[in-house]
């Protein structure tokens, strides 16, 4: 029996970790995007007042814990890759989450200083 990690075990789970994580990078991509422009389009607002640093925060969290998880157990074998993985992605998931309510705090905060003062 070779005590060594297998090189395919590990290429699956970085592969099915990478499907998990591609959900949280896709959605805050896409927040990135168009977020400004919506709160352009319909509150009026200018783009320096969208909360830029959340939405990069929120494209940069689950690249960053995916590499760090990956490239932190790469040698340890598989079963430690998948348990860092999974940890992981609980993390990106919390945090965009968090990340998600703050954007929908300052929406409203948006919202209400748009029908208070016109």
């Amino acid at each position: 029996m070779n005590s060594r990690p297998s090189m395919f075990g590990r290429i699956v789970v970085v592969a099915l970790g990478g499907a998990l994580y591609a959900y949280p990078l896709w959605s805050a991509v896409g927040n990135l995007l168009n977020l400004p422009a919506y709160y352009v389009t319909h509150f009026g607002i200018t783009t320096e007042q969208a909360p830029w640093f959340l939405l990069v925060l929120a494209v940069a969290t689950p690249a960053a814990i995916f590499s760090a998880a990956t490239l932190l157990t790469w040698r340890r074998g598989t079963g430690a890759l998948m348990l860092a993985l999974t940890a992981g992605f609980a993390v990106v998931s919390a945090t965009a989450l968090s990340i998600t309510a703050f954007l929908v705090d300052d929406r409203l905060r948006i919202v209400r200083d748009f029908l208070l003062n016109g």
